[in-house]
């Protein structure tokens, strides 16, 4: 045990303080700290100077949850945060081994990686610019629309790039883009967040996901939750909405709420609004901003074809999910159902989620006032199927007897799924269903489950897409829902119930790994709060 691990361990703390003091030698001397930029959830980002006199930025591994600090080393909070510490230094040197390899002119370049002061640190390139966040609130010269549709196409294909490596970035929001004035292009910066390796282990960084509101999509909210290419395209374009409107993008929450409550998408299209801009353009960011995972632009390459390119003849293969809360048995395809819920899987083709109405044509947002540049540092800081066709009223009408007396083909588990056809029991859920969250709306019910425990859920299908409600909660039952709950998100991969199947599917699956504990997001009045249920052996 070294000598800082001891005073550690003995709790004498002595004087400390957070950030390291300007003056002090990191690796020999070879880096020397000249100021303090900033911080965040993963660690501490300085301006420092090498040992040839040239400004570098230093990012330290510095997870204030787990750490505290003894003069200049740092360590565990306690005991018991020990595990979560070390594990949080390793993964650090590891993504930045792993970005260190990506080569690209518009991405931040990480030169070296070491341990020092009983954590890690990162030595990157400090890039002598203005982020794109400063041009939105004025300290910054203003951009043109065409400025911004340079910058955009420049961020494609720097995320591109790091897509291209199995990597999610994770953090991409304005203040993360800076414009490097020797070359007047954005450069991607602040990687602290991303994620390559996704075991049960990495856990341990879990709370240490970063949460931008306005640019985060929804899926970044959830615990564990399973995320794609195209959670970094949701953030990259509600950055530029961002800087095409002048105001931040509403959170992915709020949208989600509110779709959830049948009051309409609260976010306003930009397609119609501004005419500085080609049509298809502002078109393909909406589309990238789509709440659901899986109507979003799933890659790169389908953004450009928006742009006028031409689509790839099929999406390539899913990147590894980046979350640090994620579990390998996210990443695993649905189990598929026996041969006796094949009829059922060709019944029905899944609806799509609340389509969102376009905008009355509006004038463009003014013009930001410039200013002078400022000097600002590099920071280094799973997909879903695309959804079929919504089906109208009527085609839900006439398959919802069917889908009442597929109820054991759907679902097929055997030890999770009641094999009754209970029609009296069914029949009073509706009721419920309808009443409770609808305010007594008689809706088309497409697809029912009962569960062994006496749970019963509905899907039912609503002028702005299909909702699945609790419907019946018996006495004596393992859960913290309750009737009229709107299940929104399977919590532990992040999966939004929003199809008449989605938690037929996810049951099937979750119940052939074992899992017995089901946590979700759920829509309770005006409130969102999370809620599941324990489900016992089935008699």
């Amino acid at each position: 045990m070294t000598a800082a691990a001891r005073k550690f361990e003995s709790g004498d703390a002595g004087p400390s303080s957070d950030e390291l003091a300007v003056g002090t030698r990191l690796m020999s001397g070879q880096y020397t700290i000249t100021s303090f930029v900033n911080s965040g959830g993963f660690g501490f980002v300085y301006l420092a100077t090498d040992s040839l006199d040239r400004t570098v930025v230093i990012k330290e591994c510095f997870p204030s949850a787990y750490c505290r600090r003894i003069g200049n080393a740092v360590g565990a909070r306690s005991r018991a945060h020990t595990d979560d510490f070390r594990a949080a230094v390793r993964h650090f040197v590891q993504e930045a081994v792993t970005l260190s390899q990506l080569n690209h002119p518009n991405i931040v370049k990480v030169h070296q990686v070491f341990e020092c002061n009983e954590t890690a640190y990162m030595a990157m390139d400090y890039i002598k610019g203005y982020d794109l966040l400063q041009t939105v609130e004025g300290s910054a010269p203003p951009l043109t629309p065409k400025e911004i549709i340079a910058h955009l196409h420049t961020m494609l294909d720097a995320v591109g790039h790091v897509h291209g490596h199995g990597l999610l970035h994770r953090d991409i929001s304005p203040d993360n883009m800076i414009v490097d004035v020797a070359k007047g292009q954005p450069v991607l910066i602040d990687f602290g967040a991303s994620r390559k390796e996704v075991t049960r282990k990495s856990r341990a960084v879990s709370g240490l996901r970063v949460v931008k509101d306005g640019y985060s999509p929804q899926e970044f909210y959830v615990s564990g939750s399973k995320q794609a290419p195209c959670s970094d395209l949701y953030a990259l374009g509600a950055s530029f909405y961002h800087l095409i409107t002048g105001e931040t993008p509403k959170t992915s929450q709020e949208r989600l709420s509110a779709i959830a409550g049948r009051e309409g998408d609260p976010l306003r299209p930009l397609a119609g609004r501004f005419r500085g801009y080609p049509v298809e353009f502002l078109r393909a960011i909406d589309k990238a901003m789509a709440i659901f995972p899986r109507d979003r632009l799933q890659s790169v390459e389908e953004w450009r074809a928006m742009l006028g390119g031409t689509l790839p003849a099929a999406r390539p293969a899913a990147v590894i999910p980046l979350a640090a809360k994620a579990a390998p048995a996210d990443l695993a395809p649905a189990v598929a159902a026996p041969a006796t819920a094949a009829p059922a899987a060709t019944a029905f083709a899944p609806a799509d989620d609340a389509p969102v109405a376009t905008a009355p044509d509006l004038p463009e947002a003014p013009a930001v006032a410039p200013s002078e540049p400022a000097v600002a540092a590099a920071i280094p800081a799973p997909t879903e199927r695309p959804g079929g066709a919504l089906q109208s009223p009527k085609d839900m009408l006439t398959m919802a007897a069917a889908a009442t007396l597929l109820l054991v083909g759907l679902l097929a588990l055997p030890a999770l799924v009641s094999k009754s056809d209970d029609r009296a029991g069914q029949a009073e859920a509706r009721v419920a269903a309808a009443d409770a969250p609808l305010g007594g709306e008689q809706l088309p019910v497409v697809n029912v489950v009962r569960l062994p425990n006496g749970l019963a859920f509905e899907s039912i299908q609503t002028a702005t897409g299909t909702m699945t409600v609790v419907a019946t909660v018996p006495d004596g039952a393992d859960t913290t829902l309750q009737v009229g709950d709107v299940l929104l998100v399977y919590a532990a991969s992040g999966e939004p119930i929003g199809t008449e199947s989605a938690l037929g599917d996810i049951l099937r699956r979750e119940s052939a790994r074992g899992v017995s504990t089901y946590g979700f997001v759920v829509r309770r009045g005006t409130s969102t709060i999370d809620a599941g249920f324990r489900l016992g052996v089935a008699g």
